[in-house]
């Protein structure tokens, strides 16, 4: 699956609830905390990571593999899967030499606008509120769903300037450096 997605940093997230919801239907909150883990030198930003995420007793692991950024639109091909039990998983990476390198937490509000075009209120731990607008796709609509954010940062009145080009590990990577 490809991930088309924007995230806009916001001082105020309550100026755009109103809007967001005459695009879309609240689904619920949900508190979503992070570990990534890395091959690479923990002391430098790694290129490459994955995600383990805990969801209702099971865990998600996550790989994205950037392809494009255009407009303000990352376009990144994702890959996921699940298991049950975490432990075997994590003996297996840490055989390969993988190291957690950060954990993120952030509590969101999700909007469907329709099966695979959400947008995301998020507060993310030491970095604050930000909206995320995601349509899910295959390599064929990657030009459609970019259009399809592009319209609904449009509707929102969201200016091009407050997208965020970084990823939340980035910026909170950034943010511990500093």
């Amino acid at each position: 699956m490809i991930e088309v997605e924007a995230k806009i940093k916001v001082s105020n997230p309550e100026l755009f609830r109103k809007g967001i919801k005459k695009l879309a239907k609240f689904i619920g909150k949900e508190n979503k905390i992070d570990s990534y883990y890395t091959l690479e030198n923990a002391r430098n930003y790694p290129g490459k990571s994955l995600r383990i995420r805990k969801r209702k007793g099971i865990y998600e692991i996550n790989f994205k593999q950037r392809l494009s950024y255009i407009k303000g639109i990352h376009a990144k091909n994702e890959h996921e899967f699940t298991v049950k039990d975490i432990t075997p998983f994590l003996d297996l990476i840490k055989e390969f030499g993988f190291k957690q390198w950060l954990i993120k937490e952030k509590i969101s509000e999700v909007y469907k606008i329709n099966n695979n075009f959400h947008i995301e209120i998020n507060f993310v731990k030491h970095l604050g509120w930000f909206i995320e607008i995601e349509y899910l796709t295959d390599n064929k609509g990657i030009s459609h769903a970019r259009d399809k954010v592009l319209d609904v940062i449009n509707k929102l009145g969201i200016n091009s300037n407050d997208i965020v080009k970084e990823g939340y590990t980035r910026l909170l990577w950034i943010s511990k450096s500093s």
